[in-house]
């Protein structure tokens, strides 16, 4: 239909201000100089699109499903849902002023701006499974009804319990060599 096609349309114009504003927050942590400077600049072009289309699509939401309306706006649901809400309107105000204030980016704060754009994106994942659930396709099909069987289940979990640990222990090792700034290579 031509509200989901808008809809969609909205969605695909703010994930990459939002995607932006994430590479700038990863960029502010990473390095200095001339190259941190840009990633402030471009950062402060992509935060009013990305607000403006996270706002949008939070109002459109409820318009183009009854179900996740109902959900939103009935008792005590809008109330245990609030938060999300309000976690990220603080964390986008937290981002609007940290650009605004460039000696506190430049001081070692910018992970702020990473850690921030994080939590929206969490809270909106949140936001949406809290929205939908049980349904994987809204209306349409459950959780439960698009579950593999038990024994398939089984399999997968073996593999999960082998493959997880390793995948951490990786994630940690990787963090370990290249945390910390960014710095230009010499051999002095």
């Amino acid at each position: 239909s031509t509200t989901s096609l808008l809809f969609s349309a909205l969605i695909a114009m703010t994930l990459p201000a939002l995607y932006l504003i994430l590479g700038c927050g990863w960029l502010l942590m990473k390095t200095d100089g001339e190259l941190r400077n840009k990633a402030i600049d471009w950062a402060r072009m992509a935060i009013w699109p990305m607000g403006m289309g996270l706002f949008m699509v939070s109002i459109a939401t409820p318009m183009v499903s009854e179900s996740i309306a109902e959900k939103w706006f009935t008792l005590p649901n809008a109330i245990l849902l609030m938060p999300i809400p309000l976690v990220c309107l603080l964390c986008y105000g937290a981002i609007v002023v940290l650009l605004n204030k460039p000696k506190i980016l430049t001081s070692g704060y910018g992970w702020l701006i990473y850690a921030s754009t994080v939590v929206i994106c969490v809270m909106a994942s949140l936001g949406l499974a809290y929205s939908i659930f049980p349904d994987i396709i809204i209306g349409g099909l459950t959780i439960w009804e698009s579950a593999a069987s038990v024994k398939s289940l089984q399999f997968t979990l073996v593999g999960v319990v082998i493959t997880l640990p390793v995948i951490l222990i990786y994630t940690v090792f990787v963090y370990r060599i290249f945390h910390g700034k960014a710095t230009e290579l010499s051999y002095e």
